[in-house]
């Protein structure tokens, strides 16, 4: 009988219990991809040990005030068993899921795929917009530790799906939903703010394309929605780098203060709730928008298990698997 193709869903990953807050902080900072330090062999855990400690006690914060956990890995499980599902009709597949910096692990994952002997691997991210510091990172930990265990299946990875038409379609549909939900809810009474995950301008400046396919992301929800007041900008900026701008946090003091009274806050780089989205759009920006003026505040949640983004996934599983994976 012939071994079935794993679909392993990358993702961040993120704390379990409180107690983990600074070991998964320490995982993040200790990524090379991201945090390239001269004479890393010597620098790289000493920095990691450093920063996680001085960040802990405000990550944690943020975490307790949303249940003492990260949701990411429930949510993932959720999406990961939606999509086993809606694959069983094509046979032959067997979903997995792949954190970068808490558990599941990739060498973790890599141990299982080994031990069963799995042939084909083919690696989606559910990140929809490319980035050496999301998709680039778990591709590179992924193929490092294949090296480490000696395993070689063929591999495939699905660079980036943001322009998938039902992707984009189920984000629409949200905004839609959401916006019914507001006492004035036509779209020239509410001000739509896309708020993706920053990224520092230096890494842009390197290259990366994860701001160009996060602005074709953005026009074209502007080109589906055809909403009158639309605004793109950046979140969870950290450290003293220049990011990319507009920051969220300046755009709702902005709106406020020029009068606006309803906004709508799309997280458009997130398909699974987490801390940025729960806590830091949800309930840190929330006080802001409060404290300037804005009456009616709502973020929408992210897609997580909605049946269109599983049917993307589908879709980008079939479709590599043809191509990327083709005997």
């Amino acid at each position: 009988m012939a071994k079935p193709t794993a679909v392993v869903l990358f993702n961040l990953g993120g704390p379990d219990s409180l107690a983990a807050v600074e070991p998964f902080l320490y995982n993040l900072f200790s990524d090379p991809d991201i945090f390239k330090l001269p004479l890393a062999a010597l620098t790289q855990n000493l920095f990691a040990r450093l920063i996680s400690k001085r960040r802990a006690p405000e990550a944690t914060k943020g975490y307790a005030a949303i249940g003492g956990k990260s949701p990411l890995l429930d949510n993932t499980r959720e999406q990961a068993r939606a999509l086993q599902q809606a694959l069983q009709s094509e046979g032959g597949y067997a979903v997995h899921i792949c954190m970068r910096y808490w558990h599941p692990m990739t060498a973790q994952v890599v141990s299982e795929l080994k031990a069963a002997a799995i042939e084909r691997v083919l690696l989606l991210p559910l990140y929809p917009q490319y980035s050496i510091t999301t998709t680039g990172s778990s591709y590179n930990e992924f193929r490092r530790e294949c090296e480490r265990q000696g395993y070689s299946p063929r591999l495939h990875l699905v660079e980036h799906w943001y322009d998938n038409d039902a992707y984009q379609r189920a984000i629409v549909a949200d905004v839609e939903t959401a916006a019914r939900e507001f006492s004035h809810p036509t779209p020239e009474h509410i001000s739509l703010l896309f708020s993706a995950h920053g990224l520092p301008q230096k890494v842009v400046d390197g290259g990366d394309p994860y701001e160009d396919q996060i602005r074709a992301t953005y026009d074209a929800l502007c080109r589906r929605l055809n909403w009158p007041k639309v605004t793109l900008c950046y979140q969870s900026r950290v450290g003293p780098l220049k990011w990319l701008q507009p920051y969220t946090e300046d755009v709702i003091r902005e709106q406020g203060a020029a009068g606006v009274a309803q906004m709508l806050v799309y997280p458009i780089a997130f398909v699974s709730d987490h801390t940025e989205t729960l806590y830091e759009l949800g309930i840190e920006y929330a006080e802001i928008a409060h404290e300037v003026g804005i009456k009616d505040y709502r973020v929408v949640p992210a897609l997580n298990a909605n049946p269109l983004l599983i049917a993307a996934l589908k879709e980008l599983t079939l479709r590599a698997d043809a191509s990327g994976l083709a005997n």
